[in-house]
């Protein structure tokens, strides 16, 4: 029973995903920001906890993506068409999870397996993605606005995103061509 716990958090995951849909399209970006650094929380939990009772699995390395590939796409779609960040990061965001899915869609369908990777600049990559998610969304919440604006924080985590999801993509197109050959 624990050795499913990483795969329940994953679960988890995804049914949180209409919840903080919800929360952002009716403007409670506080509420948003909390689910998501639940979401971010048992996403970091599923990995350490799947390593350390060594109960890493192939079913959970295929629902931890789709839950991580879920929120992002879906959570940054809301954000963008919200205009709560600039277009260019949303598509550069967006763009690379679609590909990363498109590849594994071509390689199930053309018979080839390949052992999914994760580099730690992917891991970086969602960690910054997830961050760039709460700074913006608590940006929009009276009291944490100033603070967040003022810093600039949410300018900086825009740079880190942008180079983290290309270095991150340019890794994975790598490993898959090599994998597929």
């Amino acid at each position: 029973m624990i050795k499913n716990i990483p795969n329940l958090l994953s679960i988890f995951r995804l049914i949180t995903i209409p919840i903080v849909a919800w929360l952002l399209l009716i403007d409670l970006f506080f509420y948003a920001a909390l689910f998501t650094i639940l979401i971010a929380v048992s996403d970091f939990l599923d990995g350490f906890i799947a390593r350390s009772l060594k109960a890493e699995s192939e079913l959970g390395s295929y629902l931890d993506a789709i839950a991580d590939k879920a929120f992002v796409i879906s959570i940054y779609i809301l954000i963008g068409t919200a205009n709560l960040l600039p277009v260019f990061i949303i598509i550069l965001v967006i763009s690379r999870d679609i590909i990363i899915l498109g590849s594994f869609v071509i390689t199930f369908f053309a018979g080839i397996k390949i052992k999914l990777k994760t580099s730690k600049v992917s891991k970086w990559n969602t960690f910054f993605q997830f961050f760039l998610v709460i700074a913006t969304l608590l940006g929009n919440t009276a009291g944490f606005e100033n603070l967040i604006n003022e810093t600039r924080l949410i300018e900086l985590l825009i740079g880190i995103v942008v180079i983290t999801t290309l270095i991150s993509l340019f890794i994975y197109i790598r490993y898959w061509m090599e994998s597929i050959n």
